[in-house]
């Protein structure tokens, strides 16, 4: 109760009677590191516009996302904030609200589509004369909580009803922000601010944020075996420190290999582009790897159980077409929706099958004739 409550009171009635700094904007997207990623375009674009170029452009972001955000964003944000799902209703909460507060903010601007709960309070609780929200769907809380937390925001966006992928729903969002039209055709990037040298690595990215996204370690084995049995490349194994037991897992009977390497758990964001930069292939499940190999133009096999068909994956070929997806062989057509989670198993995705189309975008890009 004090965390949700009186603290949050208590900071607005000593700070709320700051007056409110013009030009001042908070930007706020909070969730996983892919999400940044198909996000962090329009930051530019935003600070360009004829209408905010003049702002002081803020940032809450996932804290999973700093090292790539204060690596490629900082020459555009003025200054970043940091947040993950644990915070709520705990202290560190509160030192953020006051951080924030103390911006003396005039404008703050949610820009999930589906919005959650938690950052809904986030933005409740800091004083700032306009609060914009986008009016999207109920993927991430339920009608009646959506209904209650829509009436913390000055002003609401609607968007097009016509489902797209996400980096086209950021686009249609920030033109809807600016009243400018934005050139940008895909997510991108920046090859210059990264130490990349082309090589001949394969890289496996094991890590998923939810578990039912996660191929099985057993399965990840028997491609490696078949990847180093029949190509003549290095396999590069990464991941998340919450991945490293799994790493030694699906390592097993490889680690003696000249050409096999584990990696996971040692690499950073910006390693990890680098990574994926010089590689000539990655694989990976519906994860952040496949949007850093978007943003770098590198070929990627995406395995993927189907969840949210068409938000994140398949990219359409106008966004980016160097990302080749293998589903469930039981997955229809009528089975994929871009806001349901899938009920299908990752796991029903075969060794054989991803390896096929591991030499089929090879014969491609000319790695193997």
């Amino acid at each position: 109760m004090i965390i949700r409550v009186a603290a949050p009171r208590l900071i607005n009635i000593v700070f709320g009677f700051l007056p409110r700094k013009k030009d001042t904007l908070l930007i706020i997207k909070t969730d996983g590191i892919g999400d940044y990623i198909l996000f962090r375009n329009y930051l530019s674009f935003l600070k360009q516009s004829q209408k905010h170029k003049h702002y002081k452009i803020y940032v809450l972001a996932n804290a999973t996302s700093k090292d790539l955000a204060e690596h490629f964003d900082s020459d555009t944000v003025d200054d970043f904030f940091w947040y993950a799902d644990g915070y709520f209703l705990q202290w560190k909460l509160l030192k953020l609200l006051l951080n924030l507060q103390l911006l003396q903010l005039n404008s703050i601007i949610y820009t999930n589509y589906s919005r959650k709960y938690a950052v809904d309070w986030i933005v409740k609780n800091i004083n700032a004369k306009h609060k914009t929200g986008v009016d999207g769907d109920l993927v991430n809380q339920a009608a009646n909580l959506k209904q209650k937390t829509d009436k913390y925001y000055t002003q609401l966006i609607k968007m097009p009803p016509n489902p797209v992928h996400e980096f086209e729903r950021n686009k249609q969002l920030f033109e809807i922000i600016t009243g400018e039209k934005c050139s940008l055709t895909r997510p991108y990037i920046d090859k210059s601010r990264l130490n990349l040298t082309p090589d001949n690595n394969i890289v496996i990215f094991t890590g998923a944020s939810d578990s039912s996204r996660k191929w099985d370690n057993k399965n990840f084995n028997v491609l490696c075996k078949m990847i180093l049995s029949n190509l003549d490349s290095r396999v590069i194994l990464a991941g998340g420190k919450d991945e490293v037991q799994d790493g030694f897992k699906i390592e097993d009977g490889l680690a003696a290999h000249d050409n096999f390497f584990n990696k996971i758990g040692t690499l950073n964001l910006v390693q990890l582009c680098e990574l994926i930069g010089s590689a000539k292939l990655l694989i990976s499940a519906d994860t952040v790897a496949i949007h850093i190999a978007a943003a770098l133009c590198v070929p990627a096999i995406c395995i993927s159980k189907g969840d949210l068909y068409g938000r994140f994956i398949p990219y359409p070929g106008h966004v980016a077409n160097n990302i080749t997806c293998i589903y469930p062989n039981d997955l229809k057509a009528n089975d994929v929706h871009y806001a349901e989670w899938s009920k299908h198993s990752i796991n029903t995705v075969l060794p054989k099958d991803v390896y096929t189309a591991i030499e089929n975008v090879l014969k491609i890009h000319k790695y193997i004739s």
